[in-house]
């Protein structure tokens, strides 16, 4: 469970980034690293990216309980599946919003809804 913890909180680190470097090529060096009062309005992708990255950060309340209380209570081995599923289901979905895929984006995020699902069942049984 620890892996699946890390690999999604690497995913969240390059979501992170993912807007501010779509806004550097936007904006170039010297006004990156200015007070950057007045930005232009993110370019579409930059605003998907964006948009991805809320919504991690949505899931990310779920999901950190979930897999911290299934290695304390010791109940890895039940919710790995999920967790994995979770993880996929995240990287599929944020290349899924930057490349504008709708139907896709939203049946992989019920999935990844569904892994969540699936680590929080061993909690109750």
């Amino acid at each position: 469970m620890a892996t699946i913890l890390l690999a999604v909180l690497a995913l969240y680190l390059v979501q992170l980034f993912t807007p501010a470097l779509f806004r550097f090529s936007q904006i170039g060096l010297q006004r990156y690293v200015g007070s950057r009062d007045d930005l232009p309005e993110l370019p579409v992708s930059g605003q998907r990216a964006s948009r991805a990255l809320n919504n991690l950060k949505e899931s990310l309340f779920l999901f950190l309980p979930l897999a911290i209380l299934a290695i304390v209570n010791g109940n890895e081995a039940e919710a790995m599946l999920g967790a994995q599923i979770f993880l996929v289901a995240r990287i599929v979905y944020a290349v899924c919003y930057l490349l504008a895929v709708p139907w896709l984006r939203s049946v992989v995020w019920i999935i990844g809804f569904v892994g969540l699902v699936m680590m929080a069942l061993p909690l109750f049984g």
